[in-house]
């Protein structure tokens, strides 16, 4: 794809730039940005993902009122230090890329709301993520990470965290500080256990837990009282906490494939649906008939 650096027009009229080559002829995909974007100081909206870049410079330390940054889905190995300076970046998406770590300097972007470093190499997190105190979104799914930094529980405002499909064997024991989570997801993981402290994220709405190798669920999960889905289908729980009946908002609980034999009593009194849906699998599961429950 050319580009005419001489057709474009002034710095001052640029606040965004598109440069997303998804779904077009290879021949087209850049390989490096033009030089005069470095130049472009009013830019608020950069996105360069669907190409074949392989790196990002060290001007972009230039682009000071940056907002918004979208590389995802490029070759880049890493990115500069430099990012650390884009102060105003809301939003960074550097997903479907080689990256195998992120640079210490992420710290500096205390505007962050919104991170996916997905689709990665990524074996680990800096421990510096704990600064960005505005971050509502991290997304960090299907990278090769094997455990979370403990710093990312004083991420207080952080809404949602996605951290499927890597090799997490534990989740931080401060995760319970976590106050504002609404989605955690750690589906696809080595989890053998969740810490106690989960019961403290009050308004936590969804939890996929699924397809690890959970022995059992702590008591306080009974506490998360905003809770509509519990998916822990594909583990080897052997009981459900009888703290799981005090989950008055439940609406889906999905735990098939486990070697569960009965429901809490709780449970039974006041979630018709989803125990019937429970005994159904049962059912399913033994074909002499159905457990007594």
């Amino acid at each position: 794809m050319e580009i005419n650096e001489n057709e474009i027009p002034n710095e001052w009229m640029i606040s965004e730039i598109e440069l997303n080559c998804n779904n077009r002829d290879k021949s087209q995909k850049l390989k490096k940005l033009p030089n005069l974007i470095w130049n472009l100081s009013n830019l608020q909206k950069l996105n360069c993902s669907y190409n074949h870049l392989n790196l990002l410079h060290d001007s972009i330390r230039s682009l000071s009122n940056l907002q918004e940054l979208y590389c995802h889905n490029n070759q880049l190995k890493n990115l500069p230090d430099s990012i650390g300076n884009l102060s105003n970046l809301k939003s960074l998406c550097c997903c479907g890329n080689q990256l195998k770590t992120l640079p210490n300097s992420i710290e500096n972007l205390i505007k962050l709301e919104f991170l996916s470093c997905s689709k990665n190499k990524l074996k680990k997190l800096p421990d510096s993520i704990g600064n960005l105190r505005n971050l509502q979104s991290l997304i960090c799914d299907t990278n090769e990470l094997k455990s979370l930094p403990e710093s990312i529980c004083s991420l207080s405002n952080l809404r949602w965290l996605y951290c499927y499909y890597n090799e997490l064997k534990s989740l931080p024991n401060s995760i319970g500080n976590l106050r504002n989570l609404q989605k955690l997801d750690c589906y696809k993981n080595q989890l053998t256990k969740l810490p106690e402290s989960i019961g403290s994220l009050s308004n936590l709405q969804w939890l996929n837990c699924t397809r690890n190798q959970l022995i059992s669920l702590p008591e306080s999960i009974g506490s998360l009282s905003n809770l509509t889905g519990l998916h822990c289908f594909d583990n080897k729980l052997t009981h459900l906490p009888e703290s799981i009946g005090n989950l008055e908002n439940l609406e889906q609980l999905y735990c098939d494939n486990n070697p569960i034999t009965n429901i809490p009593k709780d449970l039974l009194n006041k979630h018709v649906n989803i125990v019937n849906e429970f005994k159904t699998y049962l059912n399913m599961k033994n074909k002499t008939g159905p457990k007594s429950i």
